[in-house]
């Protein structure tokens, strides 16, 4: 178990291996780090190894394992905020370049992933015209996905025309996806009817939701109810950047994990399958950003251009912003430029200055999240706001 994923995270391996090994993993974990640090991966070799009807090794082919290695799995629901795209659409790019069996298996684990946000059970009850719609995108788009795992004899003209399908169907998740902010009171109270079921041959069921800093209190004190009494053979997962920002209360129910960032020789190495030998990449989020479309030499320098105007106290003309924010909106890195700001200022300004500009930036960011507002519009908040009070 964790053969696949030891050689990038040594420490949490043996630690959830000794754990489950020795029947001493809780019901209830929070998984902590940076992004692209593998918490979804580990999450998921958990629900894996835990399924197994044997003793959990990496090569079973017992029945749940061979569910598992395309995640064609009923008994696992992510709810996740995170930048499906760029990851799938840098797996659909490697699929058309190689065609091969690492990169089909890359490209089917990229979209399940995506695709277990819509599982049968949170369709439970009340549902919008607009989740009915994107489940039944997500089904036609899991169509497609079946002709991939069947296809023979895959060549460069096959692998096109089926990314071509996909990117196709997957459109209408993208357009979904940008009405989804978190977990949902609607989402919660499905969880708890779903863990309370009574399941077929005792399988057991795993629940993976990712920036829970992020819910309303509504979800928040409903899901907390959940964690407190986790029913029998249900496992929950929560993924979180900023832990400290979860509620005390449901901190307290949880077992902590810190994954650490992957380090160079990490990266390295999980990129070689890739054959990206052209360019090295310091940390994952870098090569899945551009292999998504984005142009990160581009995004640095709109950092720097808003950077100096800051800096200078020189408005940018209404031409000049309307065309920059344009270009961030048409790669959607306004989450990258934010980065990319914090990283200027840090090198050019005070550290009393860096800091109101940081508070400015993560009250952008976070509001912007919490309300679901229009990235464009919330950057053009933030360029006037630092260039008002810092």
């Amino acid at each position: 178990m964790f053969e696949a994923l030891e050689p990038y995270q040594p420490g949490m391996a043996a630690q959830l291996k000794q754990q489950i090994q020795e029947g001493t993993l809780s019901q209830v974990n929070l998984f902590g780090g940076n992004r692209y640090s593998l918490r979804m991966s580990f999450a998921l070799e958990v629900a894996r190894v835990l399924s197994c009807h044997e003793d959990g090794r990496a090569e079973c082919n017992c029945e749940s394992c061979r569910k598992f290695k395309t995640l064609s799995v009923s008994n696992v629901i992510i709810i996740s905020q995170r930048d499906h795209r760029s990851v799938v659409e840098t797996a659909l790019s490697t699929f058309e370049r190689m065609y091969n069996e690492f990169s089909r298996t890359f490209l089917i684990l990229s979209i399940k992933r995506l695709l277990l946000q819509y599982h049968p059970a949170l369709l439970e009850g009340s549902v919008t015209q607009s989740q009915n719609s994107a489940a039944n995108t997500a089904s036609n788009v899991n169509d497609i996905l079946m002709d991939v795992m069947k296809a023979q004899d895959l060549d460069a003209k096959s692998a096109k025309k089926l990314a071509t399908e996909l990117r196709a169907s997957l459109k209408g998740l993208w357009s979904a996806a940008k009405k989804n902010s978190t977990v949902t009171i609607g989402q919660v109270r499905a969880l708890d009817q779903w863990v309370n079921q009574t399941s077929m041959g005792g399988e057991k069921r795993f629940i993976i939701l990712e920036a829970m800093e992020q819910t309303n209190s509504s979800a928040r004190n409903s899901l907390l109810k959940m964690l407190e009494e986790p029913a029998k053979d249900s496992y929950f997962f929560l993924l979180s950047e900023y832990p400290n920002r979860i509620m005390q209360t449901i901190l307290s129910r949880v077992r902590r994990y810190n994954f650490p960032s992957l380090s160079e020789e990490a990266v390295g190495m999980y990129l070689q399958p890739f054959y990206m030998h052209d360019k090295q990449y310091t940390d994952l989020q870098s090569f899945f950003l551009e292999g998504g479309g984005m142009d990160l030499s581009a995004i640095s320098r709109y950092a720097e251009t808003i950077g100096k105007s800051v800096e200078q106290k020189r408005y940018l003309s209404t031409s000049e912003l309307t065309d920059l924010l344009s270009q961030i909106d048409q790669m959607q890195g306004y989450e990258y430029l934010l980065t990319s700001l914090l990283d200027y200022f840090s090198k050019t300004t005070t550290s009393r200055r860096l800091q109101k500009i940081a508070m400015l930036i993560n009250s952008s960011y976070n509001t912007g999240l919490l309300y679901n507002q229009n990235s464009r519009l919330m950057l053009e908040a933030l360029y006037y706001r630092m260039m008002e009070e810092t």
